[in-house]
């Protein structure tokens, strides 16, 4: 080996032995620390994956999951003991809907991100609101007023912390992947009927108010004796059962299901975004009024010919 030659590899020896190690590692990358707008932090949310959001293991710390965590549109549910939890929409106007909510000390929070509560007929719900007054809701649901307590409240406030704390650290919500011909891709709102014609069949004037999902609408005010709800969500395939009648609206397959002073028609769509799951989309249309199952059978006959084919 010539003179140049050796000098060649020694040096090139020494770069890679002393150049390589010389170097500092990259600094990692500095928590983020501004205001947290629920957009930044869900980015889409038409599409958000709330279950991917939630670490299960941490909240079962606090007490034992005893079915697999759903995801809905807008949602994700699941069950502890005899309460059902559900973290997802709605969401907007919390500014004028939680005006008198009770400020939850506990944790502390960073990035202008806040948790209040309210309590809905005696259970309790909790709200991380963010910066841009938008909201998320932990709802506590229970199977009696005899099981409703502290141990449900403890899973809803850990369920909160626990989204809280991914969204506070710059995780990204992972997002479901719903087909080109999806519920998820309407406008509850617009998709089907105007304001007018709800109106018109409702008997009186309203207009509709969706959420931020824009995957349910609400036609009137809550607790008015006459309101009209749409709501796109996932589930089990639709069956009928005791109290539920199949029948043929607006050329879909149907189930009618009368309650006292109320109506609810449901209709199947396609299958949904994660087939291991079993779930398929599903319309459903709420009527509280008089002549409610009327009232719904003609709405929805209106509707259903215009899901996507």
């Amino acid at each position: 080996m010539g003179r140049s030659t050796a000098l060649a590899v020694l040096t090139a020896a020494v770069l890679v032995f002393t150049g390589c190690t010389a170097a500092p590692p990259p600094a990692p990358a500095p928590p983020p620390s501004g205001p947290l707008t629920l957009r930044e932090a869900l980015g889409d949310p038409t599409t958000v994956d709330f279950c991917g959001l939630l670490d299960f293991p941490e909240i079962e710390k606090t007490q034992r999951l005893v079915s697999v965590p759903t995801p809905s549109m807008g949602a994700c549910s699941f069950r502890t003991g005899s309460a059902l939890i559900s973290f997802g929409f709605p969401e907007d106007r919390a500014r004028e809907r939680l005006a008198g909510a009770t400020p939850v000390a506990e944790p502390p929070l960073s990035r202008g991100l806040r948790m209040v509560r309210t309590d809905l007929q005696g259970q309790p719900v909790l709200h991380l609101l963010f910066t841009d007054d938008s909201s998320l809701r932990v709802g506590t649901f229970f199977d009696s007023r005899e099981t409703s307590g502290s141990d449900a409240l403890a899973v809803a406030t850990k369920t909160a912390e626990s989204a809280a704390r991914a969204l506070v650290a710059g995780e990204q919500a992972a997002h479901l992947d719903y087909r080109a011909d999806s519920l998820a891709r309407l406008d509850a709102c617009s998709a089907f009927w105007s304001d007018a014609e709800v109106s018109a069949r409702l008997g009186v004037p309203v207009s509709g108010k969706g959420d931020l999902s824009r995957h349910q609408c609400l036609w009137g005010e809550q607790g008015a004796e006459r309101i009209v709800r749409l709501e796109f969500g996932l589930g089990p395939r639709p069956k009928g059962t005791a109290g539920v009648r199949e029948e043929t609206v607006g050329g879909r397959k149907s189930f009618v299901q009368e309650v006292s002073g109320g109506c609810t028609v449901l209709t199947g769509h396609i299958g949904g975004p994660d087939a291991s799951r079993n779930q398929v989309e599903h319309a459903i249309l709420a009527v509280q009024a008089p002549d409610a199952c009327g009232i719904a059978r003609e709405l929805a006959a209106a509707a259903w010919p215009k899901l996507p084919a």
